[in-house]
């Protein structure tokens, strides 16, 4: 694979609405014909959990609207009990939206096992068993708004797969369209603090197999991490995760909402990226902020680049991890999927965390000031041509 050309990246064409063109694309498209809609929805204390959900069933249209309301607990100790009220009214608004509507089913994710071993990432996977379940749906929009990335990245992960394994002779995977939908706010997605986090990092499920095999433990490693304010712990958790990394290629924001957003990160983690880690600082490498599907082509490139100057030494593998806004998670994990069914050893670390505190008052409503609806439309009838 170490002739891969950008042209032969999947995304490299896509589909991007965000602000008021968010409403006024489902709007159109909901409109255009009959559409049977699932919602996936993480049920959480987010301020954010109904917004873009609302936004969508208010667009009109016919057919089913039907939801999957993933309901998760990090435990009796979990910091995430305090706002309980917060996540029972988010629970109501949904169940109001969606009556005579459609159909809520619950769907429980396991966070721990009975041993206390971390299994939220696995248990989200199993969401989605085959591609039965979404026979009965045109449409499948999953909101990331209110959820954890150790959940929506496996879940987006099996949908895709899904997709891209029943799809027909020519490429397409009958009457099935696949949309990723976010209220963006990276104020509030760094005030949202992780508490108790994990002593050890580990992979998301389905995104790891090919970087832990004993057989290649020589190949040589390359670590993209994409930085996030006050996230010292992780990082260093995620470097012994990924064990001596010839190369890091830490991304950053630019252009992002706060101007200054990149250079305040740099100067927050110069100790760490360049006096411990080492870092070049021609290996840092710059994406949009809102633009998930440029740090998607960033992160490519990058790791087509490397297994193209080690491919004496037998390629590397690539370890992506994601410490930042929910739009730069998302062009994470579209890379490594990507990527990964095209033949390159990539994976994807995590942190796991006890819970989380959000702020509350005046600075939710200064925050809700930078919220912006975005829409991802990853596969089917618009990639068809």
């Amino acid at each position: 694979m170490n002739n891969e050309s950008n042209k032969n990246l999947r995304w490299r064409d896509y589909f991007l609405r965000q602000g008021t063109d968010f409403f006024e694309f489902w709007k159109r498209y909901l409109n255009s014909k009959e559409h049977d809609v699932l919602f996936v929805v993480g049920l959480g204390f987010d301020p954010r959990t109904c917004t873009a959900v609302e936004n969508i069933l208010n667009a009109g249209g016919n057919g089913k609207r039907d939801c999957f309301l993933l309901e998760f607990d990090e435990g009796e100790g979990s910091p995430s009990k305090r706002y309980e009220h917060h996540t029972s009214s988010n629970r109501s608004k949904l169940e109001k939206m969606f009556n005579e509507r459609g159909e809520i089913i619950r769907k429980d994710i396991k966070i721990l096992s009975k041993d206390g071993r971390r299994i939220g990432s696995r248990s989200a996977a199993n969401v989605f068993s085959s591609i039965n379940d979404l026979t009965n749906y045109t449409d499948i929009i999953v909101d990331i708004s209110a959820t954890p990335r150790a959940l929506y990245f496996p879940i987006i992960g099996k949908l895709l797969y899904l997709y891209d394994s029943n799809s027909t002779d020519n490429g397409k995977s009958k009457n099935l369209n696949i949309h990723v939908v976010v209220v963006e706010n990276p104020t509030l997605d760094y005030r949202i603090r992780a508490e108790g986090i994990d002593d050890k990092a580990n992979y998301v499920h389905g995104f790891g197999g090919d970087v832990e095999l004993e057989s290649t433990a020589n190949i040589p490693r390359v670590w993209i991490p994409i930085i996030g304010e006050k996230r010292d712990a992780h990082m260093t958790r995620i470097h012994t995760l990924v064990n001596n990394p010839k190369e890091i290629c830490p991304v950053l924001p630019f252009p992002a909402t706060n101007p200054r957003r990149g250079d305040d990160l740099i100067l927050e983690y110069r100790e760490l990226l360049f006096d411990q880690l080492r870092v070049e600082p021609t290996n840092i490498v710059y994406a949009a902020e809102q633009n998930p599907f440029e740090v998607y082509r960033k992160i490519a490139r990058t790791v087509i680049q490397y297994n193209k100057a080690l491919s004496p030494l037998g390629g590397c593998k690539v370890i992506v991890s994601s410490l930042s806004s929910k739009l730069l998670s998302i062009g994470a994990l579209l890379a490594a999927y990507d990527l990964k069914r095209k033949g390159f050893a990539i994976g994807i670390a995590h942190v796991g965390a006890q819970g989380y505190t959000m702020p509350e008052g005046d600075q939710i409503t200064e925050s809700k000031c930078q919220e912006e609806l975005c829409s991802l439309w990853l596969a089917g009838e618009c990639y068809d041509a």
